[in-house]
């Protein structure tokens, strides 16, 4: 599991890997010489433009640059339901606006995901990820999903249900780095959690059916809704670990006002 953040071997052509921290990404880009690059060892800046979509896309639905958690042979490489899961890293969008502000007309924004194994689901099934940061606007977001055991957890099934968490009541300053901690356990009954520290406050602190009961994976960059703006962000120093978590991390210390329903 990735403990330092350092990003080797960089590659930035679609459907090849490159390793951070000696867990190895997949490139999910439409493959142009701004999609992904690589500042530095422990940096990656992502850029989407309108109609940068990947090769697995429908052209015109979505702008995508992101990368996913694969093995070395390019499967996923998937997380065990009920398995503590760390994620840490430092997130910066660019200024895309006037006087340095930073614009965003997606109806959707996701920076960040842990994406559920869909093929275990059976090969018609999609599904919206368990637990993903957002941008909604110019403010940063956290949503939940979760069908308990035997429920549907499709798109637009009754089965299915989410939870906004948290709404950053501040816009995202563009050209700061915020500081994000991630610990969950997606398990779809009572023993799941979600806590995300922002900047050093814990913003998130959920305990309850967390997900769809299926393997997941880590996928992050930039993944919206066809939008008119170009948006570029950075991500440095990317760790995913999984058990017990260190200081910082943890499952959350109780109930929220959100549980089982």
């Amino acid at each position: 599991m990735d403990t330092t953040g350092t990003i080797t071997s960089f590659t930035s052509t679609p459907k090849t890997r490159f390793a951070i921290g000696g867990d190895m990404y997949e490139v999910d880009t439409a493959g142009k010489n701004y999609s992904v690059t690589n500042p530095d060892p422990q940096t990656l800046r992502f850029e989407i433009r309108p109609g940068d979509y990947a090769w697995f896309d429908s052209p015109g639905t979505v702008d995508r640059a992101q990368i996913e958690r694969t093995t070395n042979t390019g499967d996923q490489e998937l997380i065990a339901p009920s398995t503590p899961v760390n994620i840490a890293y430092q997130f910066m969008v660019e200024a895309n606006g006037a006087n340095g502000s930073f614009i965003n007309n997606a109806s959707w924004f996701t920076a960040g995901e842990m994406h559920n194994d869909d093929l275990s689901l059976g090969q018609n099934m999609h599904t919206s990820p368990p637990f993903a940061i957002q941008l909604a606007g110019d403010h940063l977001q956290v949503v939940a999903r979760y069908a308990l055991p035997g429920g549907n957890p499709s798109n637009g099934s009754s089965d299915l249900h989410m939870l906004t968490l948290w709404t950053d009541p501040n816009p995202i300053r563009a050209g700061q780095y915020n500081d994000t901690k991630i610990s969950a356990n997606i398990s779809n009954n009572s023993s799941g959690y979600l806590g995300v520290w922002v900047n050093g406050t814990q913003v998130v602190n959920y305990q309850g059916p967390l997900g769809f009961g299926d393997p997941t994976y880590w996928e992050y960059g930039l993944y919206r809704s066809p939008a008119p703006e170009t948006v570029a962000a950075n991500f440095r120093n990317m760790t995913v670990t999984t058990g017990a978590g260190p200081p910082g991390f943890g499952a959350t210390a109780g109930p929220e006002e959100y549980g089982m329903s």
